[in-house]
């Protein structure tokens, strides 16, 4: 023990400043759990002359808040399992310090201490089951710790204790009985039968839905290792478990599979998809967790499962859920690429049904997309010869702005299709695809119609030739005065045009990344922004952020100009097609 670092805290102590030095010196100058002022305010506590825990109240923490908070949690919660006190007592500030933290996600770290703190001593998990049978506020929410510890001291006491309060304790202990049964080892099949049937028996009491939710997560917990035989019973467990569709069990659904999928049976992983198909929008943490299980899902290999539970959640008529808030799931897709991509694609444009055509355009293709190019192998589909043209026109439908996206697409379809289907495929590279987007010609057109390897290449030329006599056509009747807008109906159109991209932009930035995290200024002149901060020992810092351009462009349709209505007729026509029987 340091005698300066000691005089120091001894010195706080006897001022009144100690809890100030911790929140705010040793808190500031903590870097890990061996920094020797925790252990020399540790031996202080543990030989009487100091108190760290008394000096914690509601009313003594309230004044360290942010930052200055956090310091002086990191500092107690690497002091909880070095100290010697009474449960009651650590008890206490653990819970102080939990809800002083709020919503933080740091705030139930002093909890995984207060169990290593447990485990030291034999006699603790006991001493901490008398606080829950005393009914001392708040001990019933540590009582799976105490289980947990105390089945290594003494197995058949603390598993008895434990089926006890699923049969007679308050809400919140049985909750916890079943998350410290869900964890402990089970050895014989004795334990097996004993558990299987306690939770069988809670589930036939018809549980409420706190009860179901905790029930589901140590379902899902006891499939690592389990027998076969076991694995069945789990199985027709958590699938009483969450038939009713609570709230709180569907969130653990959720949860199970974001976080815990891997040992889960097959049949239990499509019940919980099934039960999930009842969630609803406004619950935005399980629709989250919704996105971390079905990204999860995607990765280990069930592409399918994961498409045709959103198939069913985009499509509701009543509360659905829109691709765009499953944004994790998006980015796995798009990262996944390859067939798993393209099959998903290719589903859903088949499918034909707008309200998936459409989540395709706005979540996978967003801003800055317009420039992917897809190479399909449509022969792995098993098209008819009718798909192929009608797929064109989906493709055309879903993402017309886009037009490397579409054009792509159609260009694969054109490496693989029958005479008949190229014939109606190439009048839609025609019409409308060249004759809006000129530029798309020399961008990607013009080199596979210059590739004799290219199985695309005579159908891309006809398609270029088509356009050209398109265009000569245009030209051969000169200019027509009368046909020329005037001035005013020119300038209609540019407010038109411009009203409506002012309309984009606003929407945009509602989705925006950036306007979430950032704050927006309006800098009138300069090249570089000056802002200052505090550091470590409170000095201010200047910092210069030089200011730079970000901007995108892209071809706007010709048509839209021209004839505006009539390219609305047709993409609509296109969007209500029906697959043809």
């Amino acid at each position: 023990m340091s005698d300066a670092i000691r005089t120091e805290i001894l010195g706080h102590a006897a001022g009144g400043s100690l809890l100030d030095a911790i929140f705010n010196d040793y808190g500031r100058s903590w870097r890990d759990d061996t920094d020797p002022t925790l252990s020399t305010l540790a031996e202080l506590h543990n030989a009487g002359e100091i108190d760290l825990l008394a000096i914690v109240t509601k009313s003594s923490i309230s004044a360290f808040q942010g930052h200055l908070f956090w310091q002086g949690q990191q500092v107690y919660r690497a002091l909880i399992s070095q100290l010697e006190a009474s449960a009651e007592a650590l008890l206490s500030v653990i819970q102080i310090l939990i809800d002083a933290a709020g919503q933080d996600f740091a705030a139930g770290m002093p909890v995984e201490e207060f169990a290593k703190w447990c485990a030291l001593d034999p006699s603790r998990p006991a001493e901490l089951l008398g606080l829950v049978d005393r009914k001392v506020p708040n001990a019933d929410r540590f009582l799976t710790i105490a289980i947990k510890n105390g089945v290594a001291v003494d197995k058949a006491y603390f598993m008895d204790r434990a089926y006890a309060f699923l049969t007679s304790g308050t809400e919140t202990e049985k909750q916890s009985a079943i998350n410290a049964l869900g964890q402990v080892p089970l050895s014989t099949n004795e334990d097996w039968d004993r558990l299987l049937e306690a939770f069988a028996d809670l589930l036939s009491a018809e549980a409420s839905d706190s009860i179901r939710s905790p029930l589901l997560t140590a379902i899902a917990r006891r499939f690592d290792g389990a027998s076969q035989e076991r694995q069945d019973r789990l199985t027709a467990l958590g699938i009483a478990a969450v038939a009713p569709l609570g709230d709180f069990t569907l969130d653990t659904a959720a949860r199970t599979l974001a976080f815990d999928p891997e040992h889960l049976s097959l049949t239990l992983i499509d019940a919980l998809l099934d039960a999930l198909l009842a969630i609803k929008g406004a619950n935005k943490g399980t629709v989250e967790m919704l996105d971390l299980a079905l990204m999860k899902l995607l990765k280990q290999g069930h592409a399918a499962r994961t498409r045709r539970c959103l198939e069913t959640l985009l499509r509701r008529e009543d509360d659905p859920i829109e691709l765009e808030q499953l944004d994790s799931l998006c980015y796995a897709l798009r990262e996944a690429g390859g067939q798993v991509f393209e099959d998903w694609i290719v589903a859903w444009l088949l499918d034909g049904d707008y309200a998936l055509c459409g989540a395709l355009n706005d979540a996978l293709f967003g801003a800055g997309s317009d420039e992917f190019i897809f190479d399909i192998d449509f022969t792995r589909f098993g098209l008819r010869e009718v798909d192929y043209a009608y797929l064109a026109r989906k493709a055309i439908a879903t993402f017309f702005l886009k037009q490397s996206v579409m054009t792509s697409l159609l260009v694969s379809l054109l490496r693989t299709a029958p005479p008949a289907a190229t014939e109606a495929i190439v009048e839609l590279v025609i019409d409308p695809i060249l004759i809006n987007y000129a530029g798309i010609r020399d961008e990607y057109l013009q080199p596979i119609a210059d590739n004799a390897a290219d199985p695309a290449q005579t159908a891309v030329q006809r398609a270029l030739d088509g356009q050209d006599a398109y265009l000569a056509g245009l030209r051969s009747i000169g200019r027509v005065p009368e046909l020329h807008p005037s001035e005013r109906e020119r300038r209609l159109e540019w407010q038109r045009h411009s009203d409506s991209m002012a309309d984009a932009w606003r929407a945009a930035r509602k989705k925006s990344i950036f306007a979430s995290i950032a704050t927006e200024s309006l800098i009138l002149y300069g090249t570089r922004a000056v802002s200052w901060f505090a550091d470590h020992d409170d000095a201010r810092r200047r910092i210069e952020t030089p200011m730079g351009s970000i901007s995108h462009s892209f071809e706007m349709p010709r048509v839209e100009i021209v004839d505006p209505l009539g390219l609305q007729m047709m993409l609509v026509h296109f969007r209500g097609e029906d697959r043809p029987q």
